[in-house]
């Protein structure tokens, strides 16, 4: 038999057909290949061009752009690069380019620009004695031999990035390029970011830039936009109110070198034929991707390159000097070019040709087929991705007393602009925090340590700022003094967290002892939100004699205490409706100064209740939730008349195989792919075998091994039958079986449990049945089938419950403030459930969780209808939709504030990866922890052992508007311990206007050159607006002033703008404005 099919060369010729693709195609195979091999599954030459674009030109301009991208800390942290690497390279290029002015360089990362300036900017350099470094480079940059493009202060998670820090990282950059080197740019620079967001372009497109140049997409839109000719095309967000086009280019490759022979940091040698015979074949295949302009972008240079800047020049030069005179190149020209002069080359054709237009996101990123998406960003590192958003949020508050301080006292330009130098540190830490390698946790132990230290730093900063904004009488001596001194304040936000240090604000015991309180004023401050808000707030107090008193004296409703270590009280109470743009002040004292209000002694209550019960009730504000354990380790949520269940639950991670990592995430379907081969092959061998046994030609001795017929079916029976046993060993693997035989098996260990069972039933089934060759070939074909729909039709069965017992509550603690119930889900990971006064009608749902070894764990809350995911970034709802095809990694998208379904909202406090894999249940990534690299660049596996809280914030309300709820729960109140000399604000009891909805996305105090104050204020509506304009800030400012133009808040983009005067503030749902006080 084997003869006869070797005599047919089609076999053979279809046999070595299949291996040249596979092997041919770098998607399925990743391993280098000839220059002649074609390279199927890539984009290659358009197979039609978009109407309107010209035909592939023969004249072609190749533009060498010059550059070295830098991470704000990766493998090594922000000052480790700089320190090893990125220092000399600017030094370096600026002597090569100094030393010849045909040469160019193209710089996009401004942080270490800003950092290099800020170290030797004013030192006299080596290129020129004369000049220091700053006017080296701002002469190289009037010469046009260096350019800064992006502009931002670093280059950010588009995906994971709040509204207000896509806006803030801008605002960051313009001015910091403004203030070292007086200059500005109109270019974008996002060529590493893992997938690309439309926000980004409504950001950028408001805020001066013409230009975008994007470097990674996902590779079927890669394949999509290359193969039309598209790489080219007009980008603007439909989602935005106010979106402006840009002109986008996209890299056709990665943003490094054409090949290791152009790395001449680490070679010297420099063939100058191979070379440009290299540059050719990439010119010939890169402008078939394009429009027909001719223009190629070369992009040369890599990570942390030029370090060797002389060497590097030197063998350019002599590649353009070669093109000149060499034959091949007759129709070619090379030349140096800054990517700014690449696209001021292409643009007027650009403009005339009829380019693509793209409304939506690159989303999520893919950069190969099956299960290579990067959605293990979203979930990496949780505790990082909350310090974030906590830093942010204080930062955001503390920019807002100080405008805040500055419109209340018409002579405070002095302090604001002590105040702003210290803002703005702060405002680049948090921005150094959003870098696309921090807050995506895609880092060493070492950076990520550097980024906490760094957002510590930065949110201990802001709040001495916010307390120094405070002072009755800021004059520049007591600003420095409470700069220097000590701040006891904290964002009332924490109370999710449970961070040790930062969840409740603390009076020391020498301003309130046991024996003696001398009293100490609290202030409540609301500056980030246009609206009242009540928030709970938290105190640590060391004396049960002391009272808690409001601004008027009274004694505070909705109070609980509680005793807590070394004779202090923990007491909760909440501050009612914090005016917008202001403060409340509340005072701990003695009875003496306040007679009427009772001592914390005499409210102090244990407040437990039914301890180790298997059912919990919480209470608050008329709301009733009742919470019981169910049988699969999930908790039933019932209040109102709604049904919700919350479930932690994980993926397996497989280390032996092609594994998740800090950047892709696997579920069931890659990850144990072996099991299913090996199942496969056992029933293919059983079925094999018992075709031969039963056949005719059968040797004797297999014959003794036959069968009893029992009956006969057909290959449809037969092809279902097959189908049924692959569903039921997904099954087995997804559900059943335990994660160290899984373990075992992908290593080729202990197969012998799953080949023999299956090899043996197989055999006695065929046999039995009497199956001939195409009915066996139709039951492993159907096997095939039934492995496939089962892990797309049924993900449920990809990830199993960290718990599969009924979950008993521990304990569940019942006051006038929050309700709480606990459960210990798993070993170390407790779940806790959280009703509180303030917003009865949202559950705090939340588990403090460190993820087992090898483990992606997430949060299943089930209650809504359909799959249909829309989320909110701060600014714009988005809706998004897998298909059932997409494997599960696919459907998790950035959520930084919102998630939906239909019936189901979730607030949330910080960045996560969302998903609706079954229907009418959202997934939430929470942690994750792998022993295994991805090989995406990191030098190393992420085992993250840090425990975080992620809380999900749970609208009880079927289906309410939740965006009003959500700006509040993003821009909580801050509470801080007012020093003894410092009396309370003034302005403390003001009430708040009735705004319409509004957030503030960023607000500025600048002394002017006349003296007085000028206070910058963007806001976004989330609803038409129309109301005075003295209104916005509590009356706090009188004449208003609308700036047209852009929206960013920098002096530099002050050519670009008009002025009018703005008595009413109207604008339409979703525009953002900026205006000046």
């Amino acid at each position: 038999m084997v003869r006869r099919y070797l005599r047919s060369r089609k076999a053979v010729a279809a046999a070595a057909a299949v291996v040249f693709v596979v092997w041919s195609n770098p998607q399925v195979v990743p391993v280098g290949k000839s220059s002649w091999m074609p390279r199927f599954g890539e984009p290659g030459a358009p197979g039609s061009r978009e109407h309107g674009l010209d035909a592939v030109p023969r004249n072609l301009t190749l533009h060498l752009a010059t550059h070295s991208h830098s991470d704000i800390g990766w493998n090594l942290s922000f000052e480790g690069y700089y320190d090893s690497s990125v220092h000399g390279v600017l030094r370096g290029v600026c002597a090569a380019l100094w030393a010849d002015g045909r040469r160019r360089f193209t710089w996009g990362d401004l942080a270490f620009l800003d950092l290099w300036l800020d170290d030797e900017g004013d030192e006299a350099s080596s290129v020129d004695g004369r000049l220091t470094w700053r006017q080296v480079v701002g002469e190289l940059m009037r010469r046009g031999q260096w350019a800064v493009v992006g502009g931002t202060y670093v280059s950010p998670d588009e995906g994971l990035t709040t509204w207000w820090g896509h806006n803030a990282v801008v605002d960051v950059g313009h001015r910091t390029l403004a203030r070292q080197l007086n200059a500005t740019t109109s270019v974008g620079w996002q060529i590493d970011n893992f997938g690309h967001h439309s926000t980004v372009a409504h950001v950028l497109g408001n805020t001066g830039y013409t230009t975008l140049v994007l470097g990674r997409m996902a590779y079927r839109d890669l394949y999509d936009f290359a193969s039309q000719g598209q790489l080219q095309f007009w980008w603007q967000s439909r989602e935005h109110t106010g979106a402006r086009p840009l002109l986008t280019h996209f890299l056709a490759e990665h943003y490094g070198l054409v090949s290791a022979r152009f790395d001449f940091d680490r070679t010297s040698r420099c063939d100058s034929d191979a070379l440009l015979g290299e540059l050719l074949r990439l010119a010939r295949r890169h402008v078939r991707q394009y429009p027909g302009h001719g223009h190629v972008l070369v992009m040369m240079g890599d990570d942390l390159r030029f370090v060797r800047a002389a060497r590097w020049f030197g063998c350019l030069d002599r590649l353009v000097a070669r093109s000149r005179q060499h034959p091949q190149w007759r129709d070619v020209r090379l030349q140096y070019s800054t990517v700014p002069e690449y696209l001021a080359a292409a643009r007027p054709y650009l403009e005339r040709a009829r380019l693509r237009r793209h409304g939506g996101d690159f989303y999520p990123y893919q950069d190969k087929p099956v299960e290579q998406y990067w959605s293990g960003i979203l979930g990496s590192r949780p505790y990082l991705k909350w310090l974030v958003r906590d830093t942010e949020q204080i930062v955001q508050h503390a920019e807002g007393l100080v405008a805040m301080q500055g419109l209340r006292r018409g002579n405070a330009s002095d302090a604001a602009s002590a105040l702003e130098p210290h803002l703005e540190f702060c405002r680049k830490q948090v921005a150094i925090g959003y870098h696309h390698d921090a807050i995506t946790g895609t880092c060493t132990d070492a950076a990520y340590a550097d980024y906490v230290r760094r957002l510590r730093l930065a949110a201990h900063v802001a709040l001495r700022v916010g307390l120094a904004a405070l002072q009755p009488d800021a004059g520049p001596a007591r600003i420095e003094h409470v700069l220097d001194g000590r701040v006891d304040a904290y964002n009332t936000a924490t109370r999710d967290v449970a961070d040790p240090g930062r969840d409740r604000v603390k009076i020391g015991a020498g301003r309130c002892a046991a024996d003696a309180c001398a009293g100490a004023a609290v202030a409540v401050t609301n500056a980030a939100l246009l609206a009242a808000q009540s928030q709970v707030v938290r105190l640590r107090v060391h004396s049960g004699d002391a009272v808690l008193v409001d601004h008027a004296g009274a004694a505070v409703r909705d109070v609980h205490v509680r005793a807590a270590d070394n004779g202090a009280y923990d007491v909760d109470f909440v501050a009612r409706d914090v005016p917008a743009f202001g403060v409340r002040t509340y005072a701990v004292g003695n009875r003496t100064r306040y007679p009427d209000a009772p001592p914390l002694r005499t409210l102090a209550a244990p407040g437990l209740r039914a301890p180790a019960a298997a059912e919990a009730e919480l209470r608050q504000g008329g709301v009733r939730v009742r919470l019981a354990g169910e049988r699969d380790g999930a908790v039933r949520i019932e209040a109102g008349g709604r049904v919700l269940r919350h479930q932690l639950r994980a993926y397996f991670g497989n280390p032996h195989m092609q594994s998740s990592g800090a950047y892709v995430m696997h579920s069931f379907g890659l990850m144990y792919s072996v099991v299913f081969w090996l199942f496969g092959g056992a029933l293919a061998a059983g079925l094999a075998a018992a075709w031969a046994a039963h056949s005719g030609r059968a040797p004797r001795a297999m014959r003794a091994l036959r069968v009893p017929r029992v009956g006969g079916c057909g290959a449809g029976v037969a092809a279902l039958a097959g189908g049924g046993a692959g569903a039921m060993c997904v099954y087995y693997a997804g559900q059943v079986a335990s994660v160290a035989r899984l373990d075992a098996w992908t290593r080729g260990q202990g197969a012998a449990v799953l080949v023999l069972p299956v090899a043996a039933a197989a055999y006695v089934v065929g046999g039995a049945l009497r199956w001939r060759a195409w009915r066996v070939g139709a039951c492993v074909a159907g096997a095939c089938a039934g492995v496939a729909l089962a892990l797309l039709l049924v993900p449920a069965w990809q990830s199993r419950p960290l718990t599969a017992r009924r979950l008993r509550f521990a304990a569940a603690r019942a006051d006038g403030v929050c309700d709480v119930a606990r459960a210990r889900v798993a070993g170390g990971i407790d779940a806790e459930y959280m009703l509180c006064a303030d917003a009865p009608h949202l559950l705090h749902v939340s588990a403090l969780v460190h993820a087992p070894r090898d483990r992606e764990v997430f949060a299943r809350l089930t209650g809504g209808r359909g799959r249909a995911l829309r989320l909110f970034d701060g600014a714009s709802v988005r809706s998004r939709q897998s298909s059932v095809w997409t494997p599960v990694p696919g459907a998790f998208y950035p959520a930084p504030a919102l998630a939906q379904l239909d019936g189901l909202a979730v607030h949330l406090r910080q960045s996560v990866g969302v998903a609706s894999v079954v229907r009418g249940a959202l997934d939430v990534l929470v942690h994750r922890s792998m022993s295994a690299n991805d090989f995406r660049g990191l030098k190393q596996p992420l085992t993250d052992t840090q425990p975080a809280r992620v809380a999900l914030i749970v609208d009880l309300r079927a289906d309410a508007d939740p965006i009003p709820d959500n700006l509040r729960v993003n821009a909580p109140a801050l509470a801080f311990v007012l020093p003894p000399h410092m009396a309370a604000p003034p302005y403390a009891g003001s009430d708040a206007p009735a705004l319409p909805p509004l957030s503030l996305v960023g607000v500025r105090a600048l002394r002017q050159e006349s003296g007085g104050l000028r206070v910058d204020a963007r806001v976004l509506a989330h609803g038409p607006v129309d109301f005075a304009a003295a209104r916005l800030l509590n009356n706090a400012g009188s004449a208003a002033t609308r700036v047209h133009g852009d929206w960013a808040l920098c002096d530099a983009s002050a050519a670009n703008r008009t002025q009018t005067p703005a008595a009413q503030i109207s604008l339409r749902t979703g525009e953002q404005a900026l205006f000046r006080f």
